[in-house]
């Protein structure tokens, strides 16, 4: 199971606290915006590609990662602990 708090959504900015419970996952889907994923408790997740690739995320306090939009993923958590990350999308960058 997956669950999600949408802690911002304006014209700019889409903010949501994600938690994954173990066994469960977030469906497919593909990222209109840009994003980035702010770690909140240390965990390991998995993201399955369209093609069946497998990667292996890891989630760290205070640490973040970036990418583009355009991504298309189901992510997975495999372990026994909780997954919890921020993810923060960019709607529009300012001019």
């Amino acid at each position: 199971m997956a669950s999600s708090r949408l802690l911002v959504d304006d014209d700019r900015f889409r903010i949501i606290e994600w938690t994954i419970e173990p066994g469960g996952a977030i469906d497919q889907h593909t990222h209109e915006f840009d994003y980035a994923v702010v770690g909140i408790a240390r965990s390991t997740m998995w993201a399955v590609l369209p093609d069946g690739t497998e990667l292996e995320v890891q989630i760290v306090p205070g640490e973040a990662y970036a990418r583009e939009a355009g991504a298309t993923h189901r992510m997975e958590n495999r372990g026994t602990a909780s997954v919890v990350f921020t993810e923060v999308e960019v709607k529009t960058p300012r001019a």
